[in-house]
């Protein structure tokens, strides 16, 4: 599953889905499919008009970072668990130290609360979820940046293999049954990805608290033309629509009770 959802991705995200059909409208050319090569045509330009010059990935983000808020702590969480893909792991291997990706806020997030509650856990979970089979993991770059904000090396644990939400969830889980670990434990990730986090997280057994971090959007569900930046708009589809799709397959394959679940049911 896990190749074929990068497979499914490399085709189906917006772009390269117009890229593709505007190579199959020139096929249908080189054979005399006229009509065809239209259709292809049409369709790589509707693409590439609600992609680039609507803020439809904008209203879908803001969505899904609406269903789950911060709650109030009653006391000091005894963990956080910090869910990977705040690290570049390519380029932080290549240059020695910790870079950022647009998700940095993840660890900014994780590092607040370190200083907050120095008695906290902190579990980063997330290896190369790449399909080169390369093995850079997120944990050697962390391990630096907790380091440089003097954050003790006793208070870190380390999932280096997850590749995806669901093996974060489950690969987790059996860390903290070998390491004796109880919850509830804060479970920070961007916002619009704690839907799912949340429903897989839950479905391995674990209490959790849901902290979301890394808001994308203002909140605003309102639809409307946006030709001011096609190249945001363009990745904030991207994103949408990726996590979307995260969300359909793991409803499909009875990960979830619910397609796009909210907090409080």
């Amino acid at each position: 599953m896990f190749v074929l959802s990068k497979l499914f991705w490399l085709v189906f995200q917006p772009l390269a889905f117009a890229f593709l059909s505007v190579v199959a409208a020139l096929f249908c050319l080189l054979i005399a499919r006229s009509g065809a090569a239209a259709v292809f045509s049409g369709l790589a330009a509707l693409t590439l008009g609600i992609t680039c010059f609507t803020n439809l990935g904008t209203v879908l983000l803001a969505d899904l970072e609406t269903r789950f808020a911060r709650p109030e702590l009653s006391g000091p969480p005894a963990c956080a668990i910090v869910l990977g893909g705040g690290i570049n792991t390519g380029a932080s291997a290549r240059r020695g130290t910790y870079v950022f990706t647009r998700a940095a806020d993840r660890y900014i997030e994780a590092l607040r609360l370190a200083r907050l509650y120095p008695d906290m856990k902190i579990l980063v979970t997330g290896g190369d979820n790449a399909l080169t089979g390369a093995r850079n993991g997120e944990a050697e770059p962390a391990a630096r940046l907790f380091a440089d904000h003097g954050i003790a090396s006793a208070r870190l644990l380390y999932e280096p293999d997850a590749r995806n939400t669901a093996e974060n969830a489950a690969n987790t889980a059996a860390l903290m049954a070998r390491q004796a670990m109880e919850g509830p434990c804060l479970l920070v990730t961007s916002a619009y990805h704690m839907p799912r986090s949340v429903a897989l997280f839950e479905r391995t057994g674990m209490s959790i608290t849901p902290w979301p971090a890394d808001y994308r959007t203002d909140g605003k569900l309102r639809f409307s033309a946006s030709f001011d930046r096609p190249m945001t708009n363009a990745a904030m589809l991207s994103t949408a629509l990726r996590e979307w799709a995260g969300l359909i397959t793991a409803r499909i394959r009875g990960h979830t009770a619910q397609l796009s679940p909210r907090q409080n049911g």
